[in-house]
């Protein structure tokens, strides 16, 4: 699509820069995610860019604005949404989590916090959101709060890591081993 005039320009979707923008993050790295390549990407002018965008850094915000919303905000309202013991709950939402890929974009986000301190900021405080929740699941689940957040540590670390095996296995056998995983995580302790 080239897009010469203001009316076209306008056709092009702020979250279409964003998404083009989190390609180039994803393949190249931050440093690589600027206004004219991605603009030549998408065939259009940088008129477009900036028809959405003042600069480069609020380009920047609005990634980490899209991640927040798309990959942790929206999780959260779903969870809301599901019924059915808590145990259920917790295994809606890593379906939820896992099925729509909602951390496909976190290794990355996570790499650009290691040289920038206010995306290691927004990663923090996205961190302890999801762990909260996470806690309070196990919490409703009926484990005292020492074991609720080992729990739920244990599952963001899974959560996290199912996003960087090298080796991806189908969609179809994650999802059937995901209800496993949840069922191990949630089963009490043998104590002796």
């Amino acid at each position: 699509m080239l897009a010469t005039s203001d009316k076209k320009n306008k056709q092009l979707s702020r979250e279409s820069w964003v998404l083009a923008a989190f390609d180039t993050l994803y393949k190249d790295g931050i440093d690589a995610v600027r206004i004219e390549p991605l603009a030549k990407k998408m065939n259009v002018t940088k008129g477009s860019f900036y028809w959405h965008f003042k600069n480069r850094t609020e380009l920047h915000d609005a990634l980490l604005e899209y991640w927040e919303k798309e990959m942790t905000q929206s999780v959260l309202d779903a969870a809301n949404e599901f019924h059915g013991s808590p145990k259920q709950r917790l295994i809606n939402t890593l379906r939820d989590i896992i099925g729509n890929e909602r951390t496909k974009y976190d290794p990355f986000v996570r790499n650009w916090a290691r040289n920038d301190t206010k995306v290691r900021k927004v990663v923090e405080y996205i961190d302890k959101i999801r762990l909260s929740f996470l806690h309070g699941l196990f919490i409703d689940i009926g484990f005292d709060k020492q074991e609720a957040e080992i729990r739920s540590r244990l599952m963001y670390y899974y959560i996290c890591g199912e996003c960087t095996v090298s080796v991806k296995e189908p969609m179809t056998k994650r999802m059937k081993r995901l209800d496993i995983k949840a069922e191990i995580m949630m089963q009490p302790l043998a104590r002796k």
